[in-house]
């Protein structure tokens, strides 16, 4: 490898799989955590280059008592380690496909070459390496990874296969709780539909219904990393929760049973123009937000829950007879998704920052072109712009197939003009929503973001400034992250290319 572009290459199966501890491959080991995360993988500096070394692995959860689930991880049986990235370093990612099938691994809100995306384009055979690199470029972020496989990415995910990535910034200028696995926690929240046996719709030799693809799939069974009814210990003070939403179809409505307020002071692509207290925070599937929850006045040993309050937002995700049959009972009503216990306070207690480093917001005027993204539903169908992705390359229909000079800034106007939300992640470049049906974004929206809900009948402008590497070979996509509306075909691509 070599180039400070970044690169993507395949490599011939390998022999050697190293060891079966998660998360292996890092060169410092972190302190053990005291909350059920993700473990830390730092990486190994070799070179100057920063070497993540990723084992995609069958294996099997016992989530529904003595019935093991099958499940896909990365160094794992089930998710996978949480990356940790530092601006201006340069990476190299070396991806080994143990599944037995073919898979890819994209790097989701992460700025890099097309190359190096791990969308379905850059697929990686059974028992196969890909190793890409590419340098860290952007400021401090919550990220994620999971697979793109084209047709087959709401399966692979499904099975298990996805984890965070913590990008840091030394110039961020801002002081949070930043210690792993104590009060800087992620929580990677997904809904599963287990069957008595512990077997769910993309288990082995299962198909999801017509139903499940239209509606993407929906299950009862909450896990919050990776865990079914998940209880952690927090500090007696303040915690930074790092929340993904990791599910195939499912928004959550997040809040505290006890009506507690908190903090968000990030959103998917950093840190907002000003902290934002709040007692809710909606998050559609591939979204995150960072929040600042403190538990100062909580009595040690106490607990509170952490719900999904959905039935206070469904009349807007859902629109009409039609919405009303892809949406299920937990889309109606609040239901909970974990236990947060109150352990000893911290020894430095914080308080959550009363400014934010302020956001520069793009305008209309600047953009060079409009570009309409009419996102629908029609009988068995999903479209962009009346087009379905069934295919990569120049079959794909032009109404969704972009070509974009470099330095170009642009403006979507993403109309949504089905009976049901849909979630437009947009791969490399992280945009502004310039507004929501004419009226301004709130502040929690109003900074750079990669993933945008947009509700039924609902008109969100984003604008977006395209720069990077140019590649007229590779493509980047976007998509609904509804993974199985993605795989239906609601998907295009747009590659930058030289002025």
């Amino acid at each position: 490898m070599s180039g400070v572009a970044g690169a993507g290459v395949l490599v011939a199966p390998i022999l050697g799989c190293g060891s079966d501890a998660p998360g292996d491959g890092g060169v410092d080991a972190a302190p053990a955590p005291v909350f059920p995360v993700p473990p830390l993988d730092d990486g190994e500096l070799v070179g100057g280059v920063r070497v993540f070394r990723l084992r995609l692995r069958s294996g099997s959860v016992e989530w529904v008592s003595g019935f093991p689930t099958a499940t896909h991880g990365v160094n794992g049986a089930f998710l996978g380690p949480a990356l940790r990235f530092r601006r201006g370093e340069r990476v190299r990612l070396e991806v080994t496909n143990e599944l037995g099938e073919t898979t890819t691994l994209h790097w989701h809100g992460v700025q890099l070459p097309a190359a190096s995306d791990g969308g379905p384009y850059q697929t990686i055979a059974a028992a196969a390496t890909w190793v890409t690199e590419f340098d860290v470029v952007q400021p401090a972020m919550t990220a994620w990874y999971h697979p793109h496989l084209m047709e087959r990415t709401a399966r692979h995910v499904y099975m298990g296969i996805a984890g965070v990535i913590l990008i840091e910034d030394d110039a961020q200028g801002v002081v949070l709780p930043s210690t792993y696995g104590v009060d800087d926690l992620p929580l990677v929240i997904q809904d599963r539909r287990l069957a008595a046996d512990g077997t769910h719709p993309y288990s082995p030799g299962h198909v999801p219904s017509m139903h499940d693809q239209m509606a993407g799939l929906r299950g009862e069974t909450m896990l919050v990393n990776g865990i079914r009814q998940l209880r952690g210990v927090v500090p007696r003070g303040l915690v930074r929760l790092r929340m993904l939403n990791g599910s195939n179809a499912r928004a959550y409505n997040l809040g505290f049973t006890d009506g507690r307020s908190f903090v968000q002071v990030a959103g998917d692509g950093g840190l907002l123009a000003a902290p934002v207290t709040t007692t809710r925070v909606l998050l559609a599937p591939g979204e995150r937000a960072e929040l600042l929850v403190d538990f100062g006045d909580d009595p040690e040993g106490g607990a509170v829950a952490l719900a999904s309050f959905s039935g206070e937002v469904f009349a807007q995700l859902y629109t009409g007879t039609m919405g009303g049959a892809v949406a299920d009972a937990l889309d109606r009503t609040t239901f909970e998704l974990m236990t947060f216990e109150v352990g000893a306070a911290p020894a430095a207690p914080l308080s959550p920052p009363s400014t934010l480093p302020p956001v520069i917001r793009m305008t209309a005027d600047q953009a060079v072109r409009t570009r309409s993204i009419v996102l629908d539903m029609t009988g068995p169908s999903v479209t962009i712009n009346g087009a379905r992705m069934t295919s990569l390359g120049a079959s794909v229909p032009a109404a969704i197939n972009f070509q974009i000079p470099n330095g170009s800034v642009e403006r979507w106007d993403v109309s949504n003009n089905s009976f049901m939300v849909h979630p437009l992640h947009i791969h490399n470049r992280h945009f502004q929503i310039l507004d929501i049906d004419g009226q301004p974004p709130p502040v929690q929206l109003a900074g750079w973001k990669d993933t945008v809900l947009v509700a039924p009948g609902q008109v969100v402008r984003l604008m977006l400034r395209f720069e990077g590497i140019t590649d007229a070979a590779f493509p980047y996509m976007f998509h609904c992250h509804i993974l199985e509306h993605e795989d239906m075909g609601m998907m295009g691509q747009f590659y930058i290319v030289d002025p």
